[in-house]
Order: structure tokens, then sequence, then C-alpha cells
């Protein structure tokens, strides 16, 4: 990949880029930072999960580290980098630690999951009307 291969590139800020290897090597990234905008790339793991950590209000004086990116781990509300007055090496490890890969689902733990979600619908198609045919009218009341 060159740098012809994104015509955002000249004008890009995003302190993170795919066609930089020296910035996904070296760099960082705070959540109040720009996040890649080309649709090439947008699919990319670490892109999501910039949009992820964003999204959740994170503490913004705080610093994301690309392998911590890479990790597919869960993004909840005020999920926090790394503190950059302090060494990175320790930091790192411990949130990788404490921020461990998703678990993918067995073909079989899919099977009973979706066999749950069937039990458990409530509504089927068409089973919202009344006796008469007609749809329930206002504060789910029949008209009787």
């Amino acid at each position: 990949m060159t740098q012809d291969d994104c015509r955002l590139y000249e004008t890009c800020s995003a302190p993170l880029c795919p066609l930089d290897r020296a910035s996904l090597l070296n760099g960082i990234w705070y959540p109040d930072e720009e996040i890649c905008r080309s649709r090439t790339f947008g699919n990319l793991p670490w892109i999501r999960q910039q949009g992820k950590i964003a999204k959740s209000a994170s503490p913004t004086d705080r610093y994301f580290h690309p392998e911590m990116l890479q990790r597919n781990c869960i993004v909840k509300k005020g999920i926090a980098g790394l503190d950059p007055d302090e060494i990175e090496k320790p930091q790192l490890q411990k949130w990788l630690d404490d921020h461990p890969e998703r678990k993918e689902l067995s073909d079989e733990k899919k099977t009973i999951l979706r066999q749950r979600a069937k039990e458990g619908r409530f509504w089927v198609k068409g089973s919202r009307r009344c006796d008469t045919g007609q749809p329930p009218s206002k504060g789910g009341q029949s008209r009787f």
C-alpha cells in the first residue's frame, strides 16, 4: 500500500495511519484525536476499536498504544488508557492483563443461544391483533 491508495492522506491529521508503519509501531492515540476517515481502511479492527473508545467518553488525558487498540476486548463506558506521566511498559502489561480478548463462541454454544432467543420471543408476526383481526387501540386496550 502506498500513499496513493488514500485520497485523504495529505489532509488527514490522524496520529495513527494504516499507511504509516512508523505511527503504528511507535505512535499513541488520545480519545479526543482524529481517527482515520478512509473508507478503504475503516474496517480495520483497530480503527473500529478507536471509534468505540471515542464514543465511550474515555478520559482524554490518557493515551492508547496501538497494541491496546488491536486487542479485541469489551469497550465499556469510561475505559481508560495509559497515564503519560508513568512508565509505559508496566502500565501496558497491566492494561492487557485487565482487558482479555473476547472468547469466540463454539458452534454448539451459538446454537443453544439461538434456541433460547427463539423461545423467548413474545411477539410472533401478527400476534398483536385482537380476536377481531383489528390492531389494538391506543393504550393497548381492545375496543369492546
